[in-house]
């Protein structure tokens, strides 16, 4: 259980952090066709806006822990220990939720986003700056921990369902 909510803590800072990133380099991935046909870099608020299913999807994941908590609560019984676990266990469903809420308002703003105006960016300086490129550097080794992280613990999942069967 600790790991599941330590997880989904995770989940709303990356959501938070992702929503708000700084922008990669030229030639990012992301890269639109032009009405040439041609490859364009999308605009900051384009990016954001392509971002939007992540916190939404994350804003989901947390909503059913909360759902899988408070029915865990349901099922216990009325003596003191099972009453006390029952209690711990909405407070963390009211915690996900709350969590859900602030995911989904972060997918929200990342769609409006996408009405952002191009501004123009100095690529030479952006590239050269320290903190931005740490930044970057940082944001892509969390995600690539947080994939890790959620592939085991769905094996963990999927490996404690099949106990129970």
């Amino acid at each position: 259980m600790r790991k599941l909510v330590l997880c989904l803590g995770m989940l709303g800072a990356f959501a938070l952090g992702t929503a708000h990133a700084a922008e990669p380099a030229a030639g990012h991935a992301m890269g639109m066709k032009a009405p040439s046909g041609k490859a364009e870099q999308p605009t900051c608020g384009q990016m954001m806006a392509g971002m939007a299913p992540i916190p939404a999807k994350l804003s989901e994941a947390a909503a059913a822990v909360a759902d899988m908590l408070e029915a865990h609560a349901a099922l216990l019984g009325k003596d003191k220990d099972s009453a006390a676990e029952a209690k711990g266990l909405r407070a963390f469903a009211k915690t996900h939720r709350a969590i859900a809420a602030s995911l989904a308002k972060a997918s929200e703003d990342d769609k409006k986003a996408a009405s952002w105006p191009a501004a123009p960016h100095d690529m030479a300086k952006m590239m050269a700056d320290p903190k931005l490129a740490e930044a970057n550097k940082k944001m892509i080794e969390v995600h690539k921990e947080l994939i890790a992280m959620f592939q085991k613990m769905v094996a963990d999942m999927e490996a404690q369902n099949k106990m129970m069967k």
